[in-house]
């Protein structure tokens, strides 16, 4: 379960707590409303995560270029190009983005 879907299933909760007491106190059934503002939520934990994924996807294809640059230098060259360091270094920056971000996704 990710970061983004612990808050989404907190705030549906609170909702609903929210909208027991409001019927409790009014006698009036805002379990409708209370419904569409829990699927609102769904909805921006989807896309929260769809950009959190997209980032990494990013972020690994920068590091995935930058390794393939350095191996057509070195094809055309003769020219060693030490990148692994930098290439790990890199990895190591998106791996712990990603498990900051979505503590599910660590590796």
């Amino acid at each position: 379960m990710s970061i983004f879907d612990k808050f989404k299933d907190k705030a549906t909760e609170m909702l609903q707590g929210a909208g027991d007491k409001v019927t409790e106190a009014t006698g009036i059934d805002v379990s409708g409303v209370t419904d569409h503002l829990g699927g609102a939520a769904e909805g921006v934990t989807d896309q929260a995560q769809g950009h959190v994924d997209g980032l990494a996807d990013q972020a690994q294809g920068h590091v995935d270029n930058a390794q393939g640059a350095a191996d057509q230098f070195t094809e055309a060259t003769g020219v060693d190009v030490p990148v692994d360091q930098a290439t790990e270094a890199a990895q190591g920056h998106v791996d712990n983005a990603t498990d900051h971000i979505d503590p599910t996704q660590q590796r």
